[in-house]
């Protein structure tokens, strides 16, 4: 029976399946290799290293896949983390595709709310537009599967999707408390503002295409866009500019890598809306992988720069 990263304590020992997100060959300060590692699997992740037989290890195994560790839990610095004694390829039979990968879970209902959103949009050219969207089986297969994120919020199978219909439905409940949004902008805006993410993350290792890690998500979201709004003859150009703006400037500031700030009030209520969504997802995954026992404090979280409070 497998052992859950979520089941671990400091002390015992481990013989389990993993899926290995990361790894990296380095040295100690005495010039001797070894392994750091990042492995995970449907209840969270874990830093793992392997000090001995490093280089062998490196080219037995690959990110993306089902790895077979043997080792131990040890506690370094208030975290736990692995220390691996043997690694090797995972066999047929020896897991479960579902144990190792977590899943957002009701998938087809989230599209179907999507969806419903959507289809509410009653301005001409931007129904127009979302039928370009939804015909198009290949992006929207790509929209369903893609995480969310890397790994801070929404990093699972279906992230994407999840995020953006809590972007899409908090987006509209703040329309209705500010009318003079263009509704309907903000609605498809919502819906677009990730879809970048479906070429910037490959849906198996969740680790940067070549086209994310050199363009990212802002700029091919905005590309996906445009391609789809020149398909359709005569829309118009203002219209265009104001949801292709709400693409560019949805990371709201300069130092977040937007090209754009947002300048309408649309772009305001997506962007503001989407770090919401996004930082409070985060923050409940954190709570939830790391309480448990006499814990008060998270570890720390340096993209963040601090630590989050555990129990209530």
């Amino acid at each position: 029976m497998k052992k859950f990263i979520k089941e671990l304590k400091g002390g015992e020992p481990v013989e389990s399946v993993f899926f290995l997100k990361k790894k990296e060959l380095a040295k100690t300060q005495a010039g001797k290799p070894y392994l750091k590692l990042t492995v995970s699997d449907k209840t969270g992740r874990l830093e793992a290293k392997m000090w001995d037989n490093a280089g062998p290890a490196d080219e037995m195994v690959a990110t993306g896949e089902a790895v077979f560790i043997r080792g131990s839990v040890e506690t370094y610095r208030g975290e736990l983390q692995l220390r691996v004694d043997e690694i090797r390829l995972a066999q047929e039979g020896e897991y479960k595709f579902d144990e190792l990968v977590r899943s957002v879970e009701n998938g087809e209902e989230i599209f179907k709310k999507i969806t419903a959103m959507l289809n509410g949009i009653s301005e001409k050219w931007l129904a127009t537009l979302v039928k370009e969207f939804l015909a198009d089986d290949e992006l929207m297969a790509k929209f369903k599967k893609s995480p969310g994120a890397q790994n801070w919020h929404n990093a699972y199978i279906g992230g994407l999707m999840e995020h953006t219909y809590e972007v899409m439905r908090i987006c509209g409940e703040v329309c209705a408390l500010y009318p003079e949004a263009d509704k309907d902008v903000v609605t498809i805006g919502a819906f677009a503002h990730d879809i970048g993410k479906t070429i910037e993350l490959d849906v198996n290792t969740f680790e940067y295409t070549v086209d994310g890690g050199l363009i990212g998500h802002l700029t091919l979201g905005y590309e996906t866009v445009s391609e789809k709004i020149k398909n359709i003859k005569g829309f118009p150009k203002e219209l265009a500019l104001r949801l292709k703006h709400i693409i560019l400037s949805h990371h709201g500031e300069y130092e977040q890598q937007s090209p754009i700030l947002p300048k309408t009030l649309e772009a305001t209520i997506v962007y503001q809306t989407d770090e919401l969504v996004s930082q409070a997802n985060a923050v409940k995954e954190l709570i939830q992988s790391q309480s448990g026992g006499d814990r008060t404090w998270s570890g720390f979280v340096t993209i963040k720069n601090r630590k989050y409070l555990l129990k209530k």
